[in-house]
């Protein structure tokens, strides 16, 4: 089993630095420049005699261990490719007690040989660790001229040669795991932060669904309930749900959500999983005194959408095992932005676009007269003969605009997420609506066939 890695080696100042100020008085212009001490100290490494018992396993392939970096600083010259990256430095970690030295450094050099034809090299290898490992040190231009172009694929060339070399030599390779999709940017760091995402509200709901069912009729059955649509698009599987815009492959949501994994996964619960009852509660009685006509809500517009909206989300986050819609588990992940323009319109007052449009108007304006002071306080305190007395003043009524001025660009800003965000509420709003009709004919009939069967068990 071995273990392969490679990467660049940089001057230490990213190339900026040139040659040391007074080159006629080093006492080795070849390598007495900064540029080239990443280059060095790699080489020191891999050719540590501590670490290679007095150098025995140390080889070159198109070059010579003890003149390396010369040879490797003249191909460079030929070439005029004396810039960028000086070098790459690789390693492969055989498994503690699998290998000999000796068959290790084989190993390595032939697969210096096999990937790095045209390149120098220096092979190096370690005992100084219970793994026993080969240090590479690759130059970064070929004899041919041409430069080492490190990427995925010359990685992977790397690390499939090594596997079949360890194969070849009776030793154990690791097994590649299987890969999950990649993530977009924003959801991996939406996960990262705990927050959901839509992919992950619909693998939450798959859970549930395939916890409950015994085939796939069933799992079908209760993912169209929750208002999903599946769609075969030639050999893919694809879903989507009432608010979503396009609909999204089973197999990027993960390994554990293609249609064959989700029938194996069925197929491995003998019994479906019933969550086990919780104890109730005891009731709280409170007596209160007052008005309770004072409680009444009086408000309307926009107060009331935002209030009315997010009590819906509020109960849908603190009862996560219940059902509710994905257009609420969608905007979950703003529930705190939401509860901030919330109380930015309970505390102007706001219940219209055009009040929401006029205060808009109004902090921009005080904004801009702002903005005016503290320019002409800037000129005073710049001015000759203001005194110390009089600067102390400037730079506490800037401070306090200072402080004014955020709080003012703070709301501006939400004015304008508001205006965005109330017709957002407005349209999930009517999709929670059309979903509610939609279940109204079946709870119906549900209700009549329970009372059919009441009756005729009484007659």
């Amino acid at each position: 089993m071995a273990t392969t890695k490679i990467w660049p080696v940089k001057s230490r100042l990213d190339h900026v630095l040139e040659y040391t100020e007074n080159k006629e008085k080093t006492a080795n212009k070849a390598w007495n420049t900064i540029d080239y001490q990443s280059m060095r100290d790699v080489m020191d490494y891999a050719m540590n005699d501590a670490k290679t018992e007095k150098q025995y396993y140390v080889s070159g392939w198109n070059c010579s261990p003890d003149i390396a970096r010369e040879e490797m600083r003249i191909t460079k010259k030929q070439y005029g490719k004396e810039d960028g990256i000086l070098a790459f430095h690789g390693f492969q970690s055989f498994k503690p007690g699998e290998v000999t030295p000796e068959t290790a450094h084989e190993i390595g050099l032939k697969l210096a040989q096999e990937l790095w034809p045209d390149h120098q090299v220096i092979i190096a290898t370690h005992l100084d660790k219970a793994h026993i490992h080969n240090h590479f040190v690759l130059n970064s231009v070929g004899l041919d001229g041409k430069k080492f172009d490190s990427n995925h694929a010359s990685y992977r060339k790397m690390r499939e040669a090594s596997d079949r070399l360890c194969r070849e030599y009776g030793l154990s390779v690791i097994a590649q795991p299987e890969k999950n999709p990649r993530k977009h940017i924003t959801e991996w760091q939406a996960e990262r932060a705990g927050e959901q995402t839509w992919r992950s509200i619909i693998r939450e709901d798959m859970d549930y669904a395939i916890r409950y069912s015994m085939t796939m009729e069933q799992f079908y059955a209760a993912m169209k309930k929750k208002g999903y649509i599946f769609e075969q698009r030639g050999s893919f599987l694809r879903i989507k749900v009432l608010g979503m815009k396009r609909f999204v492959r089973l197999q990027s949501l993960g390994n554990g959500y293609t249609e064959t994994a989700i029938r194996q996964r069925i197929l491995r619960q003998r019994y479906p999983e019933i969550e086990p009852r919780q104890p109730k509660k005891p009731t709280k009685r409170y007596t209160i005194q007052g008005d309770f006509r004072l409680s009444k809500v009086t408000w309307k517009g926009l107060r009331a959408l935002y209030f009315f909206y997010l009590r819906k989300l509020r109960e849908a986050n603190n009862h996560p095992k219940q059902s509710y819609p994905f257009v609420l588990k969608e905007d979950l992940r703003h529930l705190d932005a939401l509860s901030e323009q919330a109380k930015f319109l309970f505390r102007y007052k706001l219940d219209t676009g055009e009040q929401v449009q006029e205060l808009q108007k109004m902090l921009t304006e005080k904004i801009s007269e702002l903005q005016s002071e503290r320019t002409e306080l800037y000129n005073e305190r710049r001015r000759v003969g203001t005194t110390e007395e009089r600067k102390q003043e400037i730079e506490e009524r800037l401070e306090a605009l200072s402080d004014t001025n955020k709080q003012l660009r703070r709301d501006l800003k939400l004015c304008s997420d508001v205006l965005l965000r109330s017709v957002e509420i407005e349209e999930r709003n009517r999709i929670l609506r059309e979903e509610a009709q939609s279940k109204k004919p079946a709870e119906k009939g549900k209700n009549r066939n329970v009372r059919r069967r009441e009756n005729e068990r009484r007659g």
